[in-house]
């Protein structure tokens, strides 16, 4: 039920965000931090989802390191997948749903950094 609760909070967030403010996300694939920290220990993606919201959502979750990076794909709203490219949107402890920074998150992650 949780992660229902934080699809719904993603999706708040970014059903106030506009195009322009979306725009001051970085653009990343999410096998770029897959390709650095390894599998994440769960992947939930509304891409596929019937019906599929407006607002599609990819979460890579690292339960150990108690990170959680959330992706919103840059595609016009609406769009089929699959995407190319996706805005990173935020880094979450998904303990408590808190932001926390890119440094922090560094930091967690340091023990899953490939060699």
């Amino acid at each position: 039920m949780s992660i229902i609760k934080n699809l719904w909070a993603i999706t708040a967030l970014c059903a106030i965000t506009t195009s322009a403010f979306s725009q001051q996300f970085p653009v990343m694939h999410p096998d770029e931090i897959i390709t650095k920290y390894g599998k994440p220990d769960r992947m939930v993606s509304t891409e596929y989802d019937k019906p599929r919201p407006p607002f599609v959502t990819l979460l890579l979750v690292y339960t150990k390191e108690h990170v959680r990076f959330a992706f919103l794909p840059t595609a016009p709203i609406g769009s089929p997948p699959p995407y190319k490219s996706w805005y990173l949107i935020g880094i979450q402890d998904p303990r408590d749903n808190s932001v926390i920074s890119g440094d922090e998150a560094t930091q967690r992650m340091r023990s899953r950094g490939k060699k």
